[in-house]
């Protein structure tokens, strides 16, 4: 699928920004576009001389956005300068970036290129034990991030306007947001806006036993976790792409680490979290009140983005339709425990 949000640079662009990032002996060998993500533009450089780069171009200004969208580089290179400083968690290496638009009109960063892939396209490739190590070692990442503390909750963007003193005021203004760019963008949703604010709302009360704002990544599904074999042994390199990071509630990353699973049964996750924090993770009813909250929320992220991004064919028809459908089912679940 191709995005609106895209920006296509020539070869002499590319060579502009590298040589404002490393000097003007740097030379571009090869240039070539990734296509894997669907936000950010990103080109794989290999550079004479250097170690290989990624450039990653944020989307052209004017852009029709998501409101959370709106300056969201700044907050994946927030995110990894945070964790490479607080953290023993592995993340790509920020050598350069320029949020000026002084020179091709967007934010754009390079970083170190990772020797590895996505977990998403080794899986064939891995036995039943590395995968269950990955899924440990996975956990065990995802409780270290919950050692970054943050001044307040939301977004880190100001421009999103969903910042404040509490989680439960941050995240509904998360959700009104949203459906606000859902109203705008006319995009077809399953129920009135107003009906499924309203179940946000009825639940909101069990957002108050989140006390302390944390860094959470939000998109560590599969694709976004880079595995590298070091002697034969398949490890976690990195965690990539933290634009959709916010402060807030640290198990929501269970949302996306078992993306459409039940997260109560991710064994091998749940012990290396267990392993990180000193502490397993109880599953209560408030527990599972919020995961229902922060899936409905990234369901409604997925079937409203493709909207203004473009998406078109029949794969994007067949995954719209399938997150529709988790959707309703996330949706039918707040409105059953808004009844209880």
């Amino acid at each position: 699928m191709r995005s609106r949000t895209k920006v296509t640079l020539r070869r002499e662009e590319l060579e502009s920004l590298v040589h404002h990032a490393f000097g003007s002996s740097s030379r571009v060998r090869s240039a070539e576009e990734l296509t894997d993500g669907m936000f950010n533009a990103a080109y794989a450089l290999e550079l004479e001389g250097q170690a290989p780069v990624v450039l990653k171009v944020a989307p052209p200004p004017g852009q029709p956005l998501l409101t959370y969208e709106r300056d969201l580089m700044r907050t994946e290179v927030e995110f990894y300068e945070r964790v490479a400083k607080e953290t023993t968690c592995p993340v790509p290496r920020v050598l350069a970036h320029d949020f000026s638009r002084s020179r091709i009109g967007s934010d754009y960063f390079f970083m170190e290129r990772l020797r590895g892939a996505p977990l998403e396209k080794m899986k064939k490739e891995l036995t039943d034990g590395e995968r269950a190590r990955l899924q440990a070692e996975l956990g065990e990442l995802v409780g270290r991030l919950g050692a970054i503390r943050g001044r307040f909750f939301g977004y880190p963007q100001h421009g999103t306007g969903t910042q404040a003193a509490t989680w439960r005021e941050a995240f509904l203004a998360m959700v009104d947001r949203l459906l606000q760019d859902a109203e705008r963008l006319e995009v077809r949703l399953p129920l009135p806006t107003r009906e499924i604010l309203a179940l946000f709302q009825a639940g909101a009360r069990v957002l108050e036993q989140v006390k302390e704002p944390v860094l959470t990544h939000f998109d560590l599904w599969d694709g976004n976790v880079f595995v590298h074999r070091v002697e034969g042994v398949p490890r976690i390199e990195a965690l990539i792409d933290g634009e959709r990071a916010f402060w807030g509630d640290p198990i929501a990353e269970l949302v996306s680490t078992a993306l459409f699973r039940d997260a109560e049964q991710e064994q091998d996750f749940l012990r290396g979290y267990q392993e990180a924090t000193g502490t397993p993770l109880v599953f209560t009813e408030g527990v599972r009140h919020r995961l229902n909250l922060y899936r409905a929320y990234l369901c409604l992220i997925m079937v409203i983005e493709g909207v203004p991004r473009g998406y078109s064919g029949l794969k994007y028809m067949a995954i719209r339709q399938y997150c529709l459908f988790k959707l309703r089912g996330e949706l039918k679940q707040l409105a059953a425990r808004g009844r209880g």
